[in-house]
């Protein structure tokens, strides 16, 4: 509010909450969605992209996470 860019930001981030479907190199859809924080990488998807892809497919397949911790579970 300081600068006066919180109208800008506000329009830039208005549709950041919703999932991106991309395509793999196997012509497969994939959800990819990091949440608020997803610029620091920890490997954890969101609930929105998780429910959203249990909605438009039989099966869905998410890794939470990056090392062995958070990674060796599968939901």
């Amino acid at each position: 509010r300081d600068i006066k860019a919180d109208g800008a930001m506000t329009v830039l981030l208005k549709d950041a909450m919703q999932p991106n479907i991309v395509q793999t190199l196997e012509n497969n859809p994939a959800f990819v969605h990091g949440g608020p924080f997803a610029n620091i990488a920890h490997g954890c998807n969101s609930v929105i992209a998780t429910t959203t892809a249990l909605k438009l497919a039989d099966y869905v397949v998410t890794e939470a996470g990056f090392g062995a911790d958070l990674g060796a579970e599968k939901f």
